[in-house]
């Protein structure tokens, strides 16, 4: 459990080597050259970067950051996607009334936008699983004879989510399009208690779902359903989270979903990072990864046309020997939704060791030191959750105001970025201080989810 002790001298120890760096830059010494960035244009135009936040790094065993870039290329596809989509939801007895009759509004809205070039299914779970619309094409018929099926759903029972998500994944296996973008959409306002119930397992289950080519996103809605869960389900399974309060918002957070899937270019995404001897990824902010031989693996949601993604990892290089010499091969692997085919992308990540600390601070990467700073901020607002449960308000907040001043200081950190940690950091606060502790812990959770992305 992490203390806010901890927390805070991890965070003043940030922020005085943010302050140093940002001395030494201001510092008018002169700036000598750098190893060049390694920037890869991969198939179909998708460009993959990977940089450290300083070209240059000191010699011994150190922490750094690196900061991976994936940007996908824009007006490169005729038309949207075909979709197969599975609607899972939620039909436990904490549904009752108006959530349940909002659940289905929102689900017969949803299918309503769809096409004859599409396909959908539609799904509950409680205690067991039911397949309300088995998978179908979205021609006018099909879609009547499913908002008839929707309006007789009925509350009842426990929340078995790996009934819904393997009831899901089994009627996305019969669709009838042979391409296209495959997703579940999850909605849940409870905590599992039947079925397979442990959050590891969870997890598994819906990294195996993936697997298959569907991505999962996960929706939770009101404030009793166990949002860690429900995050770590969309991260593994390559999809979205949204944290939903009221589920009135739910046809507009359907609307946009729906929207995404159509601009979506790419699927089953990953990236693969090698450490060669003497660098060890330690950990990827906000993102899942496992570990294969000499590399780490983090599954990457679904990309659509024109996004760009961030993805931070802390670093720990020994390396004794001054000289420039590679850090690391990033590569990043797709799917490509127009036919289904197997595209790729390669950077490398090189670094000059010198013993310098002012050569160090001069080649700095602004791109890569602002991106760092969000992924940071997501961080602390991860911790400052915890921090808020254990702890209280005051505590919380502290921890969230250190990273904003630590942020504050990086003279690489241009306003829009300081905006985003900003308006984060202050509706966790103000959750923190104001909102029921079950909202709270929402809040920060789905901000940081966010800004590490």
């Amino acid at each position: 459990m992490l203390t806010a002790h901890r927390v805070r001298t991890s965070l003043v120890i940030g922020a005085a080597s943010a302050t140093v760096l940002a001395a030494l830059l201001l510092s008018g010494q002169p700036r000598t050259a750098a190893p060049p960035d390694l920037v890869s244009s991969g198939d179909d135009g998708m460009k993959l970067t990977a940089q450290l936040t300083t070209t240059r790094i000191l010699a011994g065993a150190h922490d750094h950051h690196l900061a991976v870039a994936i940007t996908a290329p824009r007006g490169n596809h005729r038309a949207r996607p075909a979709l197969s989509v599975a609607v899972v939801i939620d039909r436990s007895g904490s549904m009752s009334g108006e959530p349940m009759q909002n659940a289905k509004e929102a689900a017969s809205r949803l299918i309503g936008q769809l096409d004859a070039a599409d396909a959908f299914t539609v799904v509950t779970y409680s205690t067991g699983d039911e397949v309300v619309m088995p998978m179908s094409r979205a021609t006018d018929s099909n879609k009547a004879a499913a908002r008839a099926a929707i309006s007789r759903i009925y509350d009842d029972g426990g929340t078995c989510i790996s009934c819904g998500l393997i009831r899901g994944a089994n009627e996305l296996a019969q669709t009838p399009l042979t391409d296209g973008v495959r997703r579940i959409v999850l909605i849940s306002d409870g905590q599992a208690n039947a079925g397979i119930y442990d959050r590891g397992e969870l997890a598994q289950l819906a990294a195996s779902t993936a697997s298959t080519g569907v991505s999962i996103s996960a929706v939770g809605v009101g404030l009793d359903f166990d949002e860690v869960t429900m995050q770590r389900i969309a991260e593994v399974g390559r999809g979205n989270y949204h944290f939903v309060e009221n589920t009135a918002d739910l046809s507009a957070l359907f609307h946009r979903e729906l929207g995404q899937l159509a601009d979506t270019i790419a699927t089953d995404a990953r990236l693969v990072i090698e450490q060669p001897s003497g660098v060890r990824i330690e950990e990827a902010y906000g993102y899942p990864m496992s570990r294969e031989g000499n590399a780490i693996v983090i599954p990457i949601a679904d990309l659509r046309a024109g996004e760009t993604r961030k993805v931070v990892l802390r670093v720990t290089i020994a390396q004794a020997e001054l000289g420039a010499f590679d850090v690391s091969t990033v590569r990043l692997g797709w799917r490509r939704v127009s036919d289904g085919r197997s595209r790729s992308a390669v950077t490398g990540v090189r670094a000059e060791v010198v013993d310098d600390a002012r050569a160090v601070a001069a080649s700095a990467v602004p791109a890569a030191s602002q991106a760092t700073e969000e992924a940071l901020s997501a961080r602390a607002l991860e911790e400052a959750t915890v921090v808020y449960e254990t702890q209280g308000y005051e505590a919380a907040k502290q921890v969230l105001d250190q990273r904003v001043q630590a942020a504050r200081k990086n003279v690489h950190v241009g306003t829009g970025s300081m905006q985003r940690i900003e308006a984060a950091s202050g509706d966790a606060i103000e959750s923190f201080r104001a909102a029921p502790a079950s909202k709270a812990m929402k809040v920060g959770r789905s901000k940081a989810y966010e800004l590490a992305r």
